[in-house]
């Protein structure tokens, strides 16, 4: 840590991600430029709509805590009904696999995510896309997922 950080989450402004009509929210509380090994967000998925997409870590171990809604969470084991006062635990690896969509007709689905990293690099996987996303203190990037004897770190 480089010194002691004090935020509100209500002074934090939503980052809006998503596509093709689905979106979602972001206020990253704790981000990489305020840390070195773990992250904390705030997140919110509309009705109807999904966070992130079906993806897993290799090097970053996930918590998230439902503060409000109801949602469904698909998972390497299949699909698990979620509410607000959960706690989802994901471990690295495809055993890690999740997609959190909101399934709620009257609110918003709120959780905070909180992440741990193992390594300088955070190696996402997103099965259901083949691709994946290399993720590090100053960059991050997209590719279409090749054989590991083509990635050189």
């Amino acid at each position: 840590m480089r010194e002691l950080i004090i935020k509100n989450v209500s002074d934090i402004k939503p980052i809006t991600r998503g596509k093709d009509g689905n979106k979602f929210f972001i206020k990253p509380v704790v981000a990489d430029k305020d840390i070195d090994n773990c992250d904390i967000a705030f997140i919110e998925i509309p009705i109807g709509c999904y966070a992130f997409g079906y993806h897993y870590h290799d090097t970053k171990e996930e918590i998230f805590f439902i503060i409000s809604g109801t949602g469904k969470l698909r998972t390497y084991q299949g699909e698990k009904n979620v509410g607000a006062g959960d706690m989802l635990c994901f471990p690295t690896g495809e055993k890690g696999s999740h997609i959190l969509s909101n399934t709620s007709e009257s609110e918003s689905l709120v959780f905070i995510d909180f992440g741990a990293y193992a390594g300088k690099i955070d190696i996402v996987t997103l099965p259901d896309i083949n691709k994946i996303i290399l993720k590090g203190n100053h960059y991050e990037t997209m590719i279409e997922n090749p054989t590991l004897k083509e990635i050189s770190l």
